[in-house]
């Protein structure tokens, strides 16, 4: 599952087929510390209720060094753009802030907030809304880097 946001070309992991967002201010950093991956995970699935989303079916949990690396959560098939806006507006009042935005049959949104990088995407070829937070820093970029040596080529 976090295979697909390895293959970063800009310092933030986005290639140049994202449209970033206008330079605003710097997220700071959270109250109390950076939050655990359970924390983030509530707080995506609390942010997908508030937009009034059903979930669907679980990610498999990521095992292992990745466990604390990645949280995400998945819907009930694809959201409606009034949901998404709700959804956005519901991630933005738990601290997160959009940084780009990327267009095309599937629009995805990337957000960020203190070491969290959080990607959604609407629709694509899953057919369904999913919200994947990844977090950066050494600890977690050398274990991506780990996970992506050892799962091998794909296809």
């Amino acid at each position: 599952m976090g295979g697909a946001l390895l293959g970063a070309e800009g310092e933030d992991g986005l290639d140049g087929s994202w449209v970033r967002e206008p330079a605003g201010a710097e997220v700071p950093a959270r109250a109390g510390g950076d939050p655990a991956r359970g924390t983030v995970a509530a707080e995506l699935a609390a942010a997908a209720a508030a937009a009034g989303l059903a979930p669907g079916a679980p990610y498999p949990a990521e095992e292992g060094e990745l466990a604390d690396c990645i949280a995400d959560w998945r819907g009930d098939g694809p959201a409606a753009d009034d949901r998404l806006a709700a959804l956005e507006t519901a991630l933005e009042e738990r601290g997160w802030q959009v940084t780009a935005r990327q267009g095309g049959p599937a629009a995805a949104v990337a957000l960020k907030s203190g070491s969290w990088r959080l990607h959604f995407t609407n629709g694509g070829l899953i057919d369904t809304l999913s919200l994947v937070a990844t977090r950066s820093g050494r600890t977690c970029e050398e274990a991506f880097r780990r996970a992506e040596a050892t799962r091998g080529p794909r296809g």
